[in-house]
């Protein structure tokens, strides 16, 4: 898997248009818009199969706020169910 904060800010990186290295983790992620927060919530669950909480996700406003609500998901995933599909990943961008 990794480094957390390294793939968390290469994905985030890609969508804001800027090299995930040069990012810092007070870096604003207010300007996301939908589909961008529906892509970067994709790719972080699929990169750590875990599976993101819909309600939270427009709460995640820095850099820092992703890293540190996907390390609280790789800490609650092993709960014995199975990764969310591709279809159930998606499914909250499209309510």
């Amino acid at each position: 898997m990794g480094n957390v904060s390294q793939t968390v800010t290469q994905i985030l990186g890609d969508i804001l248009g800027a090299p995930g290295d040069t990012l810092t983790l007070s870096a604003s992620t207010a300007s996301f818009k939908y589909q961008e927060m529906a892509s970067a919530a994709i790719a972080c669950e699929k990169a750590f199969r875990i599976e993101m909480e819909d309600e939270r996700i427009p709460d995640l406003r820095t850099v820092g706020d992703w890293v540190n609500y996907v390390r609280e998901r790789i800490a609650d995933r092993d709960d014995g169910r199975p990764a969310p599909t591709d279809e159930e990943r998606e499914s909250w961008y499209y309510r």
